[in-house]
């Protein structure tokens, strides 16, 4: 090189890119200063020539559109601009990215379509563009980037059909389609995705049958094809798919007979076939899935030997609900030492339940409504302290109400309704101090409301609508805070009535809205005008048979209900 020249800097425009990028988010590189070197700047790096290499700026707070210029960074290996606020569309300049083998353009606002020039791209092995706003087909020219491994596009508003040319992705290896408005078959030409250890394509529009091919996939870990419109039955080899851990097929229009080969796939850990037109009894086969820790077949028409379930010990939800399913509760559901979720709902279950579920320690919900079971409840109910939800409506329980519903310290759904207990309420029931729904309603409790329910000031709904009680609401009611919904027999109520909507404002409770309850309650919108109206409408000690509430505490004035 002759003396006084200078040797051409190769840096300069990847430090113009920088400024530019800095300018268009409104951030400055931290530490990194405008002119300087890229490689003194935290999350850029930068090659001995001083080019970028990579862009890690996810999560950086980053606003704006994406730079055209980023397109000239010839030598970027890697970019990550995840999580941040990023609108607008791709760049088409991003097919100068030549050596990219990593995008990450996931969790922001990017709008229109996938650019075609993507398939320029040729060294991509993971493409991330999940939960954005592109719009329009899947690009056919994707099928170009035969190098990738990873393509998540979930979350986007992407349509009209699959193309096959994705079939020419042989490395693939995580294809996630999920939550778009995908329609039309699932092509055969994905066939050739051998590879695939995770697919995705539920929340679509997709019809057709499960394809064949996918028993094929012997690496495949996790299927998901939930809440589409497919059809057909479920593949009767899918014993063949060994690695198979999730087998996700729910609320799709799937018929005739779970197959026999469901017991191979021994990795299996969660099985959601619900809500489909399934038929014929559960296989015995799925006894042997020890690993299997979810079981969702419900809103079918299955039958089954609840048996053969037993030996899942690992089991942690079984919902079967919504079935055909008869016979009685196994005694050996006590077995399943794991269950935190039982829904047997909506089936032909008679007997009674059987003691030996007091040692489902872990179970938080208990759903056996709509069902024909029988006193007695076992007192070992009250062993289940984790039970937060319990649904025992519409069976033919015929006893007083079991002291152990009075002891489930953390529950807070407790619906009981429509069964034959008779007796009185027990004062005992407010020590279920987390209980925000109790419904009680159509059964033959008789006697009065009792006045310890005031204690339960976390109630947000009370059902009793039962026609044997007598006297009137307890005045004590009234500072149940938290009720937004009170239901009761007419005969029960003081002014001969339906129900009454209870709001809360200012911590202060105030009758919002009645039908029929009692006449002096008004709808109130706001506190400072009726406050001065209102007060002293009735003192504490001047509503004999009603409910004297706080109206406004500010003012210390009161009304009657």
């Amino acid at each position: 090189m002759a003396p006084g020249s200078h040797r051409p800097d190769s840096r300069r425009p990847e430090t113009a890119v920088l400024v530019e990028c800095a300018a268009a988010w409104g951030r400055t590189f931290r530490g990194w200063r405008v002119g300087g070197e890229c490689n003194t700047a935290q999350f850029i790096s930068c090659d001995g020539a001083g080019l970028v290499t990579a862009m890690w700026l996810d999560g950086r707070g980053l606003v704006g559109s994406i730079p055209t210029a980023l397109g000239t960074l010839t030598s970027l290996t890697a970019l990550n601009l995840c999580c941040n606020s990023l609108y607008g569309p791709i760049p088409a300049s991003f097919s100068g990215l030549a050596s990219l083998a990593y995008l990450d353009l996931q969790y922001n606002a990017l709008s229109e379509s996938i650019p075609d020039a993507i398939s320029l791209m040729t060294a991509l092995t993971s493409l991330y563009l999940s939960s954005n706003q592109l719009s329009g087909a899947i690009p056919p020219a994707i099928g170009a980037l035969t190098s990738l491994q990873q393509l998540y596009l979930p979350q986007n508003k992407l349509s009209e059909s699959i193309p096959t040319e994705l079939g020419h992705l042989l490395e693939l290896q995580s294809l996630f389609l999920d939550y778009n408005w995908v329609a039309g078959t699932i092509p055969d030409a994905l066939s050739a995705l051998t590879n695939l250890i995770h697919l995705s394509m539920a929340h679509n529009h997709l019809v057709g049958a499960v394809p064949n091919f996918l028993t094929s996939f012997i690496a495949l870990t996790q299927m998901y094809l939930n809440s589409n419109l497919l059809s057909g039955s479920i593949p009767a080899f899918i014993g063949n798919c060994v690695a198979l851990e999730v087998l996700s097929l729910s609320d799709n229009w799937l018929t005739r007979v779970m197959p026999m080969s469901i017991g191979a796939l021994t990795n299996l850990r969660r099985i959601n076939l619900y809500n489909n037109q399934l038929h014929g009894s559960i296989p015995s086969t799925i006894g042997q899935l020890e690993q299997l820790s979810w079981l969702s077949l419900s809103y079918n028409a299955l039958t089954a030997d609840l048996d053969d379930l037993i030996p899942l010990g690992n089991l942690v939800g079984l919902l079967l609900s919504c079935n055909a399913i008869s016979g009685s509760i196994p005694t050996t559901i006590g077995e399943l030492f794991s269950l935190q979720t039982l829904d047997v709902s909506n089936n032909m279950l008679t007997g009674i339940i059987p003691s030996t579920i007091s040692g489902l320690i872990h179970l938080t919900s208990l759903m056996l409504y709509q069902n024909k079971l029988e006193s007695p409840v076992p007192q070992g109910l009250s062993a289940l302290t984790a039970l937060k939800l319990i649904d025992l409506h519409n069976n033919k329980s015929s006893e007083a109400l079991p002291p152990a519903f009075t002891k489930m310290k953390r529950a807070e759904y407790m619906k009981l309704s429509r069964n034959n207990f008779t007796g009185s309420i027990p004062a005992s029931i407010s020590s279920l101090q987390s209980l925000t729904y109790l419904d009680l309603s159509s059964t033959f409790l008789a006697g009065t409301i009792p006045t310890a329910i005031s204690k339960m000031q976390r109630l947000s709904r009370l059902y009793l609508h039962i026609s044997t009680l007598s006297g009137t609401i307890p005045p004590t009611m009234g500072s149940m805070l938290n009720l937004q919904y009170l239901y009761v027999h007419p005969t029960a109520t003081p002014c001969g009535a339906g129900r009454c909507e209870v709001v809360q404002y200012s911590g202060t409770a105030f009758c919002r809205a009645c039908t029929n309850f009692c006449d002096t309650c008004t709808k109130v919108a706001r506190a400072p005008p009726e406050c001065k109206k209102k007060r002293r409408l009735c003192s504490r000690n001047s509503c004999p048979g009603r409910i004297c509430i706080p109206f406004v505490r500010s003012c210390q004035g009161y009304k009657c209900i």
